[in-house]
């Protein structure tokens, strides 16, 4: 649990306004940094509710890549993201300071709100560009985005045999799994075919705990792995964890269709995040990254 001391010189130190910490409540639902709802009081006596993540010194870059993807997300304006306040080093930690948003259950409507809101963010930003002008994380995993001419070379190359290498390299990936994502790779042509070449900015780590429902009942996205790419891929973390119901897609195809056949299409995204969970969490996904390279390669 995050110190209040800890708390208030990294207050004090990173934030430009002269704030007292006066509560802090623990936030459960992370797996990679500390996390806690802060109260600050000002010079007048107001107070201010805060969202605040800690971590090493070391994982500054993560916290300025999220901050960078919620930045370019809220410039869209069309889905809601908490604005980062500040980001930065105090007392050898790394720090994410946020406005603390309130929440609350997913009301009747909100699945097809949210589904209609992200196909038109992703309608809105759709043009050519593929990748990013920086490489950020997935979780606590490096996510390469130098950008290609094709989406089927940045896909081969930033994601699976990115995947495949590191794998490798902690002898998590097996002689059969090894030809199986080598046999992916080289049929990308063949297993995404159908797709439409337009891409679009996505959020990229798009699952039920990283999306929101505010207190006015609205879509929050929180989290992100941005870059630009096939819309398609956006869905594999959704059908991988967390799938929304049928009111969400049925709403995003109104708004901005998917071609024919992005279902099976989708099956090379989830593979992807499959295996960046082999990777961070070991050979309990194994068997899932087998299973899967094997659902693609039959299609």
């Amino acid at each position: 649990m995050m110190l209040m001391d800890d708390l208030q010189r990294a207050f004090s130190a990173l934030l430009s306004i002269d704030l007292n910490v006066v509560d802090q409540q623990r936030v459960t639902g992370g797996c990679v940094s500390e996390a806690c709802r802060v109260v600050t009081e000002d010079a007048e006596g107001q107070h201010q509710t805060w969202f605040a993540k800690s971590n090493r010194e070391s994982f500054l870059s993560n916290f300025q890549a999220e901050a960078d993807g919620l930045t370019r997300l809220a410039a869209v304006g069309v889905i809601k993201t908490p604005h980062p306040e500040t980001v930065g080093v105090s007392s050898d930690q790394a720090w994410l300071i946020m406005k603390w948003i309130d929440q609350k259950p997913t009301g009747q409507n909100f699945f097809r709100d949210f589904g209609a809101c992200l196909a038109e963010m992703h309608r809105c930003t759709s043009g050519t560009r593929i990748g990013l002008d920086r490489d950020n994380f997935l979780g606590a995993a490096k996510q390469i985005n130098c950008s290609e001419d094709r989406w089927i070379d940045f896909v081969a190359e930033n994601r699976l045999r990115f995947q495949l290498r590191r794998g490798v390299d902690q002898e998590l990936i097996d002689g059969s799994l090894r030809r199986a994502c080598e046999r992916v790779i080289t049929g990308l042509d063949q297993w995404l075919d159908g797709r439409v070449d337009i891409t679009s900015l996505l959020h990229g780590d798009l699952w039920s705990g990283n999306y929101l429902c505010d207190f006015q009942g609205r879509p929050v996205l929180i989290d992100p792995a941005v870059y630009y790419g096939c819309r398609e891929a956006e869905f594999g973390m959704l059908m991988l964890f967390g799938a929304c119901p049928a009111s969400f897609y049925d709403s995003y195809q109104q708004v901005f269709p998917m071609t024919a056949g992005w279902q099976r299409r989708v099956n090379v995204y989830v593979f992807y995040h499959l295996l960046n969970h082999l990777n961070l969490f070991g050979s309990s996904y194994h068997g899932q990254c087998q299973q899967m390279a094997e659902q693609i390669l039959r299609a």
